[in-house]
């Protein structure tokens, strides 16, 4: 294989870089959208200042909704370093989206070269090396194209996916070239690689586990054909068959503990695993055909995919399944002829595994296809390219719709981009699209809600519910209703009619985390401290989340219970250290109490990590023990550094924000105004005099 900056390669990698960056510029300024929020936007443990090797090691753990919890450590440290270099801005997220898939692409190219050079290929056909360059580009070019990928890429969250892709087939090309390679050396090169490709993408996403089975296929089909396996059983068929038979059993019984495993899940979900199992056949052709037939009226964030209750309701069912049968048959009889278009059906439905079986997850998303579609463009790539070198008019007919098909797929990648570029032209799209998906409405609901639509939202809201009547739903879109329709109630300045739905929310699903955060937050604003602790203590009794000890001290505080506030946030400072939330809290406690030496050594860590809070504390602490100089001095640096009108602001947030600090608001905003109306130029002050 000629060096991977030879004129051989260097001009595809620029070419699928290049495309890439054509294809999705305009994601650059696209928001954030659902999970982005729960998952990097609010996961306290990725918002990194420092790239101190004990708080990278951190974000290996930074699990949405169970702190401490080792959780896709490879992305959630990129999501990390992303946060570090630009906070919230979603543009260096788009960037690093961007150059992933235009990597993972690049590996793909690699990767169809060496399965071009396997046995079983070199056996089939004899092909020059542009032929091969060819083949393996257009099979990367049509894969980077596909707009069904828009969902894995544009969607910032899901670079969890793209990365499982990006290692998954890295190791596949580091396998590839150990099997193909005779020095010694090199083997041993690439089996690191290898390992290392294979840890990384087992760190990004857990479906990446199929990259183990489909070493096995690729070497069962391009290396050891499987029909060698049997003279070599029939030989050592006293030792081979027992083993297969106990093997056999021993994955019978694993399987069947793991489905029994994964029942009590299908609690929430308006399905049942049989209904699952049923209906995602249908949803495995209707992958199939969004990939060959790429248009962006056919792609969607939801699906209306009604529920496969048998065989034969709907209709379609039985005959998705005999379809998906027919087609792993004939990949499986057809694997020596037709290695490349086996191995591509094969390698699709086995990577959809995970995703697509009995595990109880959302039905559908389109993003679940960036991995398992990674060779189902090499058998057409194929034969566009061995047709091309036949006769003519052949030539002429096959480029012109290899060309057009590329085509179609880009102008559709560009479109369906566009639908991402906010939550409200995302939902919209996915409303006309899915008129009968209630999670839909509510996520448009949501976008409403933020743009003050106030009665547009509430009116989603209850269709949402109408289309979630069933008792399933309770679990499921109709707490997520009451939910919303709380947060419009207390944006109305409405907060008892917001306690009403906050609470129904908490009571229709008591693991709503949400509803439950948000009636905390209520019900401490209304001074209601007793009602607020009972429901933290429920929560706290069924799981010990560490936020809720953080809300139980922020309350204990406003009580003016400081061994107590004490106490919590010292319990909480086991899963965040050095949190400048919890130095600041315990600041104010020691405040409370008059230990205000002690309060200004915690909260000197805290401004140490530019936290706006723990500066206006500090600020308050220095005039509450009479240092008004030192005081005056933190003021004029600190509305140097940050504009009057955010401070102000910062004030106001921290007062309803149920985490936060309670600051000494009249003294605070007092200061602030007074110093900075002596820091205005004197012909200023003349004028507002």
């Amino acid at each position: 294989m000629p060096p991977l900056l030879s004129r051989d390669y260097l001009l595809p990698l620029v070419l699928l870089f290049s495309l890439a960056l054509l294809l999705y510029s305009g994601i650059l300024h696209n928001g954030w959208h659902l999970d982005d929020a729960g998952n990097i936007l609010h996961n306290s443990p990725l918002h990194i200042t420092n790239l101190h090797p004990d708080t990278l090691s951190k974000t290996f753990y930074a699990h949405p909704e169970a702190t401490g919890k080792l959780y896709r450590p490879v992305a959630n440290f990129t999501f990390a370093l992303n946060w570090f270099l630009g906070k919230n801005n979603p543009v260096g997220y788009h960037l690093v989206d961007i150059f992933i898939h235009s990597l993972t692409a690049i590996m793909l190219f690699l990767s169809c070269l060496q399965i071009l050079n396997t046995p079983a290929l070199l056996k089939q056909q004899e092909r020059s090396q542009t032929q091969k360059n060819n083949i393996a580009l257009l099979a990367a070019v049509l894969w980077l194209a596909a707009p069904i990928h828009t969902s894995a890429v544009t969607y910032i969250v899901q670079r969890m996916a793209q990365l499982a892709a990006l290692f998954s087939i890295s190791a596949i090309f580091f396998y590839l070239r150990l099997r193909i390679v005779q020095a010694k050396t090199k083997k041993i090169v690439f089996l690191i690689s290898f390992i290392c490709c294979a840890l990384l993408a087992l760190g990004s996403k857990e479906n990446a586990v199929l990259l183990f089975p489909s070493l096995f296929l690729i070497e069962g089909i391009f290396f050891i054909p499987f029909q060698k396996v049997l003279p070599v059983a029939k030989k050592y068929k006293i030792i081979f068959f027992p083993c297969v038979f106990v093997a056999a059993i021993a994955f019978a019984i694993v399987s069947w503990h793991f489905i029994e495993a994964q029942l009590p899940s299908y609690g929430q979900r308006t399905f049942t695993m049989p209904e699952r199992l049923l209906t995602e056949p249908r949803i495995l052709l209707l992958y199939l055909s969004q990939i060959f037939y790429p248009t962006a009226s056919r792609l969607s964030i939801v699906h209306d995919i009604p529920l496969s209750t048998s065989l034969f309701t709907p209709w379609q069912t039985l005959p998705a399944i005999i379809g998906c049968i027919g087609l792993l048959i004939f990949a499986i009889v057809q694997m020596h002829k037709k290695p490349l278009l086996s191995f591509a059906i094969l390698y699709y439905f086995l990577n959809h595994f995970v995703e697509s079986t009995i595990l109880s997850l959302e039905l559908i998303f389109e993003h679940r296809n960036l991995l398992p579609s990674l060779f189902l463009f090499l058998p057409l790539a194929t034969f566009v390219v061995d047709k091309i070198s036949k006769k003519k008019w052949v030539a002429i007919t096959v480029t012109i719709a290899s060309t057009t098909f590329l085509v179609q797929s880009s102008l559709a990648t560009v479109e369906r981009n566009r639908a991402w570029e906010n939550a409200g032209t995302l939902n919209e799209d996915a409303v006309n699209k899915a008129p009968n998906n209630a999670r839909v409405r509510i996520n448009l609901a949501g976008w409403y809600s933020k743009q003050k639509r106030y009665k547009e939202a509430l009116q989603l809201c209850e269709e949402a519910e109408r289309l979630s009547a069933s008792e399933a739903s309770l679990n499921t879109i109709i707490p997520i209703a009451r939910n919303l329709k709380g947060t419009i109630a207390y944006e109305q300045n409405q907060p008892e009619k917001a306690v009403k739905y906050f609470r129904q929310a908490y009571s229709l699903r008591n693991d709503y985390t949400a509803a439950a955060e948000k009636l905390i937050a209520v019900l401490i604003e209304l001074k209601r401290y007793d009602e607020a602790l009972g429901v933290i203590a429920e929560r706290y009794a069924k799981k010990e989340d560490p936020k809720l000890l953080l809300l139980q001290a922020s309350v204990f505080l406003r009580q003016k219970k400081t061994p107590e506030a004490l106490l919590a946030y010292r319990q909480s400072e086991y899963f965040y250290q050095e949190l400048p939330l919890i130095l600041a809290g315990k600041a104010k406690a020691l405040i409370m109490r008059g230990d205000h030496n002690q309060a200004a050594l915690l909260l000197d860590k805290a401004v140490r990590q530019n936290d706006p809070i723990a500066m206006l504390l500090q600020i308050e602490n220095n005039l509450l023990s009479g240092q008004k100089k030192k005081a005056s001095i933190q003021l004029k640096k600190l509305i140097e550094d940050i504009p009057l009108i955010r401070l102000l602001n910062d004030l106001s947030a921290a007062k309803k924000d149920p985490f936060q600090i309670p600051l000494d608001q009249a003294v605070l905003r007092q200061a602030l105004l007074h110093t900075a109306s002596l820091m205005l130029p004197d012909s200023q002050k003349e004028e507002n005099l």
